[in-house]
């Protein structure tokens, strides 16, 4: 009995282009608008290349819609951070100083603190952290870029990645690169935080410029 009311309504309706099931307006603006669940009893299992294609999600209204893997991919909502020294920062001698980058070409979510040279990382994922200095004047001595993961409020400090070596001066021509650079993947939960940090023995002063290409760094969240 189901089976024949769902059969005559649908050839009832089929002077419309447009058919309503258990809506109130009677010629919907799509071609077919259930107000209600619908159940799929028997499909086709997809390759795994198909979601490599597209997929199928909802709109804001609940319409089915077809988006690339691609276009949906690059519509969720990730971090993307690229801070820069803008200015010259003079490091004491010490141990690991955090670097304070002071201005953003851009942060997405705004989780990058120019302050403080801390980021912190509103959602749980995978992330790309790389980050360049330059010194300004370079003498011999021990120097290093590291990277550095903590919890909120920088507890639970931790080193996950570095680049340091001695620098070294010849007949007192620098032969030591006036650069450090460190790359790395870190797996943060939301609320962690990444800092940059250099090791030096002898004062220094670190450059900066209004482009940024001297002292950078940069954050990436890749899954």
């Amino acid at each position: 009995m189901h089976k024949f009311l769902i059969v005559l309504y649908l050839f009832s309706s089929a002077a419309y282009s447009q058919i309503g099931i258990g809506t109130v307006t009677p010629h919907p603006d799509v071609i077919l608008d259930v107000n209600g669940a619908l159940r799929v009893r028997n499909y086709s299992e997809g390759k795994d290349s198909a979601a490599k294609d597209s997929l199928v999600v909802f709109d804001g209204r609940g319409v089915l819609q077809r988006i690339s893997t691609k276009k949906l991919l690059s519509n969720i909502d990730k971090s993307l951070v690229k801070a820069k020294l803008t200015t010259n920062q003079s490091i004491s001698v010490a141990s690991y100083i955090t670097i304070v980058f002071n201005s953003k070409d851009f942060d997405l979510k705004n989780e990058f603190n120019t302050a403080t040279g801390v980021f912190s990382a509103k959602d749980s994922g995978i992330y790309r952290v790389s980050a360049q200095i330059r010194t300004a004047g370079l003498s011999a001595g021990d120097l290093g870029l590291a990277v550095y993961k903590s919890d909120s409020g920088g507890s639970n400090l931790k080193k996950i990645a570095e680049e340091r070596f001695l620098n070294f001066s010849v007949l007192g021509i620098n032969v030591s690169p006036p650069t450090r650079s460190v790359s790395t993947l870190v797996e943060l939960s939301a609320g962690e935080e990444i800092s940059f940090k250099l090791y030096t023995l002898v004062g220094l002063s670190l450059a900066g410029s209004s482009s940024g290409f001297d002292s950078f760094c940069a954050i990436e969240q890749v899954h």
